[in-house]
């Protein structure tokens, strides 16, 4: 789990975000459509990520079944096919334990509920679309903390205002690319 004090940034990215997510009451249509958009980016991160990790865990646990699988020819050291028993064992159970792929999916409904507001947003009051996206909020998957930030900047970059942006910590820029 990712647990550290918060710097000034986070906690300035923590009322950014407080204020798109509902704590001021008045907001604009054009604050609510960043909160769409918001929504969109984080759910796509956290998406791709899982489908990542999902990936990746079946590499290692082919990689690992292969190892095992070759000491049985005899041309192979014992230690690969304990490091491959040990891999394969890692790997399965990671991705039985996380289930990369059910979170991924998840998400990618997540994003379409969330894309399916946006035509519809131009036609609605700011109260009509507050409640529209307050609905869509209520089915919404686990997030993964790190990637809050860079959601909000990938929105940020969508509208033009990177001098809003947030300096990312080591593990949010590790996040950023593999995500």
């Amino acid at each position: 789990m990712y647990l550290r004090a918060r710097s000034h940034n986070q906690r300035r990215h923590r009322h950014s975000l407080n204020q798109l997510s509902g704590v001021i009451m008045d907001k604009t249509k054009e604050q609510l459509t960043a909160e769409i958009r918001y929504a969109i980016r984080l759910c796509q991160r956290t998406a791709r990520l899982y489908r990542r990790v999902q990936t990746l865990g079946v590499f290692f646990s082919i990689l690992g079944g292969s190892a095992v699988f070759s000491t049985f020819t005899g041309g192979m050291p014992s230690w690969v096919a304990v490091t491959g028993g040990v891999l394969l064992a890692i790997a399965g159970a990671a991705l039985i334990a996380i289930r990369p792929a059910d979170k991924a999916a998840l998400n990618e409904a997540d994003i379409r509920r969330y894309q399916a507001l946006m035509p519809t947003a131009e036609s609605m009051t700011a109260d009509q679309l507050n409640t529209a996206i307050n609905d869509a909020h209520r089915g919404d998957a686990p997030e993964i903390e790190p990637l809050r930030v860079v959601a909000y900047n990938d929105m940020l970059e969508e509208i033009n205002r990177m001098d809003c942006a947030i300096n990312l910590s080591t593990v949010q820029r590790i996040l950023k690319a593999v995500a």
